[in-house]
């Protein structure tokens, strides 16, 4: 009953219209351990996990339009609307999605093409 209540509570979600790949959902890098191999620190594969996850959001955030800067619950929704396994946003997530939207905003040779 709490989750149907929270349902009701919440604001409408964060749309994204990005263009999806040809496969659909776009592909994220390979996991920590395909990419770090298996000796890595869970502090290193944490931190490896939610970047990956955060660049990708950002990515499609920016060729959606959307700027810097956002509330906190747009990118909550950011992230659970692009249905990565296992991503729950997390402060850190959203400091990583700020940082690689303005990165994005900020150099002058990226741009979105249609």
């Amino acid at each position: 009953m709490l989750r149907t209540l929270r349902r009701t509570l919440r604001p409408a979600g964060l749309r994204i219209p990005a263009r999806r790949f040809a496969a659909g959902i776009a592909a994220l890098p390979p996991t920590a351990r395909e990419a770090l191999g298996v000796d890595i620190t869970a502090g290193e594969a944490i931190a490896y996990h939610r970047g990956r996850v955060a660049t990708a959001t950002a990515i499609a955030l920016y060729r959606s339009g959307y700027t810097l800067p956002m509330p906190d619950d747009d990118l909550n929704d950011a992230v659970r609307a692009l249905d990565f396994p296992f991503s729950a946003p997390s402060p850190e997530t959203r400091a990583y999605i700020r940082a690689a939207l303005a990165v994005l905003e900020a150099d002058y040779t990226i741009s979105v093409t249609r």
